[in-house]
């Protein structure tokens, strides 16, 4: 199973700009992410998208968001993450079915040969996520169901530490038993993320957590302790590709979509070199 991770697309409403920079572009680095899905081979089962789907949460930029996404043809399963407004994008992916009515927007999906969990770790109006008594003990009846299949848990904001200062104080504040329930999960092969913009590899509960590059331009620090943001770095949009290799493991591998990128044929340049 071939799972494509797309993450932090910080859409705005049309003839806008994220940040109010034309250079950030975030409308082009999202499209030009649905094109290379389209046309990788073989092509992802599903998309996975965590979260910050909009900047701004509003109906305008969920409208520009969908518009942008037309062309995908690709199962497409999302999140909210901290720029999103919960109740705003409800309404804009009511006609997806696996999109709850009501409450949180977590759910399951159980028609792949891996099996995910999609949690919602929105805390309205806060950079941070968190998980309240409900939520937590919804993820806990959700690891316990079909626990015999490879399972993998996905949302917006990391539940892990990871060295910088500003982002470790808007992870995913979890109960103090999270880490006990992810471990005693036996058939929970990792947990992906996104939040950060940048890439980044920790573990949990002896399980991988992989923090995945993000869509729109990645912030620079200056130093790790530093509690704000030196510069917007304008590096290539990122996709990531999760691959589940039955009865194995989960592999992942980055894809940076680079502006002028060139290939070389390999066979020529082994007859030049021979």
């Amino acid at each position: 199973m071939l799972i494509a991770h797309l993450t932090d697309s910080h859409i705005v409403e049309k003839d806008k700009f994220w940040l109010a920079h034309p250079l950030t572009k975030t409308e082009d680095r999202l499209a030009k992410a649905i094109n290379h899905l389209n046309q990788l081979t073989p092509r992802p089962d599903i998309v996975i998208f965590t979260g910050d789907l909009t900047d701004e949460g509003t109906e305008a930029a969920y409208q520009h968001f969908q518009e942008i996404l037309q062309p995908l043809q690709i199962p497409l399963f999302v999140i909210p993450g901290n720029h999103d407004c919960r109740e705003t994008m409800r309404h804009a992916f009511h006609k997806s079915s696996y999109i709850p009515k009501q409450g949180f927007l977590h759910y399951t999906i159980e028609d792949y040969p891996l099996r995910l969990i999609a949690l919602d770790t929105l805390l309205e109006g806060e950079g941070k996520g968190g998980l309240c008594e409900e939520r937590f003990q919804w993820l806990q009846d959700a690891l316990k169901q079909d626990n015999n299949k490879p399972t993998l848990l996905f949302m917006h904001h990391p539940p892990v530490k990871i060295g910088m200062s500003l982002f470790d104080s808007i992870r995913c504040f979890t109960p103090t038993s999270f880490e006990q329930t992810l471990s005693r999960a036996q058939n929970l092969v990792g947990i992906v993320c996104g939040h950060y913009h940048h890439f980044c590899m920790s573990s949990l509960a002896g399980k991988p957590c992989f923090l995945a590059p993000s869509l729109a331009p990645v912030h620079y620090f200056a130093h790790p302790t530093d509690q704000d943001v030196t510069a917007l770095q304008l590096d290539e949009p990122a996709i990531t590709l999760h691959n589940w290799l039955e009865g194995t493991t989960l592999t992942s591998q980055i894809i940076r979509l680079k502006e002028d990128y060139k290939r070389l044929d390999w066979t020529k340049l082994t007859k030049q070199a021979s």
